[in-house]
């Protein structure tokens, strides 16, 4: 019969197997530098229509709105479609709950959007100093901000949805 490794042998054996894990797992994470990086995306969204607006409109317009933050940088990405004419402005407006009406806090880029379309870009900072992106961020998680899109049938809004934290 062989014999038996002492018990002290054998956990001295699977704590270094342990350590040669966790150094591993920790340098493939890490890459050559000495710390942990962890992705954050925090992303939000809205479904926009004109019952969303304030006050509401009867239009067949519809839309959806994405907007990522990655490190500090968000992207935006609104598709709409059946609109009353072209899209002459879009924006995220707030603070607002549903039911009001707020301030543009950022402005998107809509040159030569049509009744249909998709409009992206990114954004780095507001375009006014009254809100900071974190709290840009708070107005959006709490369902406190909302995507607007413009036509010049209506130039207040056409279709509208309030942004909310997304899982």
């Amino acid at each position: 019969m062989p014999a038996q490794p002492s018990p002290s042998r054998a956990l001295v054996a699977s704590a270094a197997l342990m350590a040669a894990i966790v150094v591993s797992a920790t340098a493939l994470a890490c890459g050559s530098d000495s710390k942990i990086v962890t992705p954050t995306s925090v992303s939000f969204g809205a479904t926009l229509n004109g019952a969303g607006e304030f006050p509401a409109k009867n239009v067949p317009g519809v839309g959806t709105a994405l907007i990522v933050k990655t490190a500090g940088v968000y992207t935006y990405t609104i598709n709409f479609s059946g609109m009353s004419g072209p899209v002459v402005a879009g924006h995220i407006h707030g603070p607002a709950a549903a039911g009001a009406n707020a301030n543009v806090i950022v402005p998107f880029n809509t040159t030569g959007a049509g009744t249909s379309g998709t409009i992206t870009g990114t954004f780095t900072s507001t375009n006014t100093a009254t809100i900071s992106t974190d709290s840009l961020d708070v107005l959006m998680r709490t369902g406190n901000a909302y995507v607007n899109l413009h036509t010049a049938a209506n130039p207040g809004g056409e279709i509208r949805g309030q942004l909310l934290q997304q899982p």
